[in-house]
């Protein structure tokens, strides 16, 4: 849809606005600002002991930092080969710890946190849970104790009691490491230390049992773990305040900048001055007169000049009126060009479903040898043409007559500065928002790679410089399309084009009874497809007066509604795929020899 002469888009307003936004709520949160704070695990201890007939208990003591996240808390999930875990418990002396238990099969789930709850930073859990079938009986205590994950530990600490062993074995890393750590024995217990435990590694143990305590004799909340880890002091809402000011300061800069860099020549005078006055035909170059007095204005002051017109600019082709008016050339120009020969009886236009069917039209043989020839070539591929499947050769010809149009605005002399399609300010202008957007989403959905990203401007002069710094840059993005400036020829065509759209947004039943009057409503059509108000029109088409034979004269806005329709048949479809990761649960009552070889096992995480 062509735009407004002279106005932004909202939407660019709201993208820049959000990108102030986004920038202070990364400050707000510490994900900059705070420095480099990924997600990991402070301290983890576990207390394994035995219970019941053939089971074993496991009390884990963890600090769980959640860096610069926000999660709602500690995620785990249990191999259900030595019996789901039963018995479970949870607490936490400075975090929502609700408890979640969920038997999924091969695996339970468990989940401590409010899930209205949010938390970030540094907080302490407690957890304990049996597995009933641990296959004790078969003389071996074989046991995965942590599984690997992609999250740093600064010290683990695994302590064995109420059993007495015979060569214990510790290994660890990734899945089926055979490196050894050390299970020593410390008086009636045996410990493994890891100071710290790498990212990406897992803990096994192994040992032959020579006798078992009587578990009621056993009591694992005697043996203590770590003290909790110093806590972090934050100035985030200070940060958070001079980032969202900067931005604002950075992004207000640049549309200023881009507002005055991009004024356009305007005829001084009044309104009518600056639409006709000393302006030369399309084409012509005035030679021999002086050059007429010139002012400049700004785009969003542009349309203050327009007025209302109820014919079309002479010697305007529709699609040249709509890059006029949206400084911008791209497929909204092509379908503007379709519309423009439609309104000339060039082409004729039916809907097949939802598809869209090009004829050659009477008129035809009236185009000029560049459109001739372009609308020759879609008529090769097939007569009549229909859209709807992607067909190379159509879209080999989309793009040549969006080259023809580049190549005629090029020379055209409406503009003084970075006419649309040379390149800056060319192409189509919700480009630079769906790379917003596809940069937005993929932080989103590796959000660990961009907190760690982001953790390149933990400091606070760093979080500063990046508030300013993206803000500005997407400003420049969102606002370059102020940059092109119209010369005073072009501006004075754009306000032609302007008032003549203004009279196509504002029209009623009569004014289309009339143009069907004066034989131009195939025409009008046309140009209303081409600046933007197919769906004005129309609804000024449904209140008129005018038979339904005669209704077919306004086949140009076929095109705007079957547009999705030659989308695909010029867009190729793109492809996905995607792969999977499995594997498998090691068992009980064997000795493995690797990580993973053993029975159980946990993950960690958050959710």
């Amino acid at each position: 849809m062509a735009g407004v002469l002279g106005r932004i888009s909202r939407v660019r307003h709201a993208v820049v606005g959000a990108a102030i936004g986004g920038t202070t709520l990364l400050a707000g949160t510490g994900v900059i600002g705070e420095g480099d704070r990924p997600e990991r695990f402070e301290t983890w201890h576990v207390v394994i002991a035995p219970t019941g007939d053939d089971g074993l208990r496991l009390t884990e003591t963890f600090d769980q930092d959640f860096g610069n996240e926000r999660r709602r808390g500690h995620l785990g999930r249990i191999p259900n080969d030595l019996g789901a875990p039963i018995d479970v418990v949870a607490s936490s002396p400075d975090a929502p710890d609700d408890l979640r238990v969920t038997d999924l099969g091969l695996e339970t789930e468990i989940r401590i946190g409010d899930p209205d709850v949010t938390i970030t930073g540094q907080h302490r859990y407690r957890l304990a849970y049996t597995l009933p079938a641990a296959q004790l009986g078969s003389g071996v205590l074989t046991l995965d104790v942590l599984d690997p994950e992609p999250i740093e530990t600064d010290y683990v600490e695994i302590v064995v009691v109420g059993f007495e062993l015979d060569d214990p074995r510790c290994f660890v890393g990734a899945f089926d490491s055979i490196d050894e750590c050390v299970l020593a024995a410390d008086g009636d217990l045996h410990r493994a230390v890891f100071e710290p435990l790498p990212a990406g590694a897992g803990i096994t143990i192994e040992a032959d049992i020579v006798a078992v305590t009587d578990p009621e004799a056993i009591d694992p909340a005697a043996i203590e773990p770590p003290p909790i880890p110093e806590r972090r002091s934050s100035n985030r809402g200070l940060t958070a305040l001079g980032v969202g000011g900067v931005g604002l300061a950075g992004a207000f800069g640049v549309h200023r900048w881009a507002r005055r860099r991009g004024r356009n020549e305007v005829f001084a005078g009044g309104a009518a001055d600056a639409a006709y006055g000393s302006l030369p035909p399309p084409g012509g170059d005035g030679a021999g007169e002086p050059p007429p007095p010139v002012a400049l204005v700004a785009d969003d002051d542009l349309g203050d000049l327009a007025t209302i017109e109820f014919v079309p600019p002479k010697g305007l082709e529709p699609w040249e009126a709509s890059v006029l008016l949206t400084e911008r050339i791209g497929d909204d120009t092509v379908e503007a060009w379709l519309s423009g020969l439609a309104g000339r009886d060039a082409v004729e236009f039916d809907e097949q479903g939802d598809d869209l069917v090009i004829r050659s039209g009477p008129e035809r043989r009236e185009l000029d040898e560049v459109d001739a020839a372009l609308l020759d070539q879609i008529f090769a591929i097939e007569s009549p043409f229909v859209t709807g499947t992607y067909d190379e050769q159509f879209a080999k010809v989309w793009r040549a007559i969006s080259a023809r149009q580049k190549q005629r605005i090029a020379t055209s002399g409406w503009w003084k500065r970075l006419p649309p399609g040379s390149g800056i300010a060319g192409g189509s202008g919700g480009a630079p928002v769906r790379l917003l957007l596809f940069i937005c989403f993929g932080l989103f959905v590796w959000g660990s790679g961009a907190t760690a990203l982001f953790g390149a401007f933990g400091s606070w002069p760093l979080a500063l410089a990046f508030g300013l710094a993206v803000p500005a840059a997407v400003a420049y993005f969102m606002y370059r399309a102020l940059l092109p400036v119209r010369s005073a020829q072009g501006s004075a065509l754009a306000l032609r084009a302007e008032s003549f759209r203004r009279f196509l947004h504002a029209s009623e039943g009569r004014h289309v009874e009339w143009a069907w009057s004066q034989g131009v409503l195939r025409e009008y059509s046309g140009w209303a497809v081409a600046l933007g108000e197919a769906d004005a029109w129309s609804d000024a088409l449904d209140g008129a007066n005018v038979p339904a034979p005669a209704r077919a004269a306004a086949g140009p806005i076929i095109v705007h509604r079957r547009a999705p329709s030659m989308r695909s048949t010029r867009t190729a479809p793109g492809s996905s795929g995607g792969g999977g990761r499995s594997g498998g649960f090691g068992g009980g009552g064997s000795r493995g020899g690797r990580v993973g070889g053993g029975g159980g096992g946990r993950s960690r995480g958050s959710w």
